[in-house]
């Protein structure tokens, strides 16, 4: 189903106006992502999270598709999440703050459900840039007494040397 506006659709964006837009090259790197990844780029909410941002930034108004094109180029792996702040900056002339805020508006509530598919695709483009904070895992704690032989009656780590 093609979304009602080509221009904020990440799928879409720049395909129908692009001379020499090469659609096999483009298809290729749609069939290598996730399920999840290529349900985003073609979601009508997508197109809607993006018109969003664009009425809330006014410096957006005319320039709407620059985001939508990030945003798939992010999510196909052409371009690192650490990225998009500085691409955003040079694609729409916004000032850093401004697109490092609405970066992190586009990470922390668009990518949110398929962050992990995000970071594993990142991480196979970009292996030297890609280093994404682990979620810090329960390593278990071992019991720091002697490990080999059952220990005599006298419990604990202490050898009942009285019968030997």
């Amino acid at each position: 189903m093609v979304p009602k506006d080509f221009e904020l659709s990440p799928y879409w964006v720049g395909i129908s106006d692009a001379p020499g837009f090469d659609w096999e090259k483009f298809q290729d790197k749609i069939d290598k992502i996730s399920e999840p990844l290529f349900f985003l780029l073609v979601d009508d909410e997508t197109s809607g999270f993006i018109s969003s941002i664009v009425q809330k930034y006014s410096q957006l108004s005319s320039k709407g598709s620059n985001l939508a094109r990030l945003i798939r180029d992010v999510v196909i792996g052409d371009i690192f999440i650490g990225d998009l702040p500085q691409e955003l900056s040079r694609s729409t002339g916004l000032d850093q703050s401004a697109a490092r805020e609405i970066a992190n508006t586009v990470v922390s509530q668009l990518f949110s459900p398929i962050l992990d598919e995000i970071k594993k695709l990142q991480s196979d483009k970009f292996p030297g840039r890609a280093t994404f904070k682990q979620q810090p895992t329960s390593i278990p704690q071992q019991n720091s007494h002697y490990q080999g032989e059952d220990l005599p009656e006298s419990g604990g780590n202490i050898i009942d040397l009285r019968n030997k």
